[in-house]
């Protein structure tokens, strides 16, 4: 009989799971959404990306005290060099209009490789760049949280300073 809570403890763990995210991402809020074709072909003359895929879906339906909103937009743009670089661009917009912005490469229940990290990193600051000077969002040069998620920093070579884009006045 002492083995039963234990067994029971072990079968809801199993029958739960837990998914751990490993990879890179970069993310913060932007005040508005980008120019989806112009950003797309914009990427798409970056020398070392070979393809980018565009896409759009509904996120969740937020319960608030007025009933349920409508949902949220989501925009993804896949950028690709069918080698090393890989990664996902996204923006959010909330029911309120709020938009966030994220740029990743993760993988669930595994490492990506870390030559892919490592070559991915400078393009999603590249596109980071291009939305600050090109796109109007501004923000983006302070704040950008980035986040390293069981995988080397793919700044661990280039220095602290290299985490921000070029214009950034406090290089975080």
């Amino acid at each position: 009989m002492k083995l039963l809570p234990v067994i029971l403890s072990a079968i809801i763990f199993a029958l739960t799971g837990c998914d751990t995210s490993y990879g890179v991402s970069r993310s913060g809020r932007v005040h508005k959404l980008p120019d989806f074709p112009r950003l797309k072909a914009q990427i798409e003359h970056y020398p070392e990306i070979k393809e980018v895929k565009f896409w759009q879906s509904e996120g969740g339906r937020p319960l608030t005290l007025t009933g349920i909103q409508k949902p949220e937009e989501v925009y993804y743009l896949n950028f690709t060099d069918y080698g090393k670089i890989h990664g996902i661009l996204m923006f959010t917009q909330e029911y309120t209009g709020k938009v966030s912005y994220s740029q990743y490469l993760i993988y669930m229940n595994g490492r990506p490789p870390q030559p892919w990290v490592d070559a991915s990193w400078p393009v999603m600051k590249k596109i980071e760049d291009d939305l600050i000077h090109k796109f109007d969002l501004p923000e983006l040069r302070t704040n950008v949280k980035c986040a390293t998620m069981g995988v080397k920093d793919p700044d661990r070579k280039m220095g602290a300073q290299q985490n921000a884009p070029a214009d950034s006045p406090s290089g975080l």
